[in-house]
């Protein structure tokens, strides 16, 4: 019977967090403005699965975020880098500087949300076993009080 109220808090606290991730999720792509057809954030979505005595939870979401996220595509333009040129005041001298133009930014609207969840998911699974700890010793304490010694 303790197992299963374990197992339903475990659970229920995955649930709780993956819902939240998404949310948060949503939320940083409104505010860095990625997709402009909301079909990314219209992907997102969790699945959560018991096995045995655990939770597995999958976060699933269209693969171009994950390259937003990054800040990968729009890479060098044909002729090269851009030349820049720079003057050396300690030297007195000048020289060409290579810069990398029209890239994308990272917009992170998965690590961070992501990986920031986790701990507070971690807490949150650790003080309630904690808690259930200390209510079945309490309870076990109890139970050997009430209970007569036998000689």
């Amino acid at each position: 019977m303790n197992g299963d109220l374990k197992l339903t808090f475990i659970q229920k606290t995955v649930n709780d967090t993956m819902r939240e991730m998404m949310q948060v999720m949503t939320i940083s792509m409104d505010r860095l403005k990625v997709g402009e057809t909301g079909e990314g954030a219209a992907s997102i979505a969790y699945s959560s699965l018991v096995q045995g005595a655990g939770v597995e939870a999958k976060l699933s979401f269209k693969e171009y975020l994950r390259f937003v996220d990054m800040g990968v595509g729009r890479g060098h333009p044909l002729g090269g880098l851009k030349t820049v040129r720079v003057e050396l005041k300690s030297r007195k001298n000048g020289g060409n500087k290579f810069v990398k133009d029209d890239t994308f930014k990272p917009r992170k609207i998965y690590a961070r949300v992501v990986y920031g969840k986790l701990t507070p998911m971690y807490n949150r699974l650790l003080y309630g076993f904690t808690q259930e700890t200390i209510d079945m010793l309490k309870k076990e304490l109890e139970q050997a009080n009430q209970t007569p010694l036998q000689p």
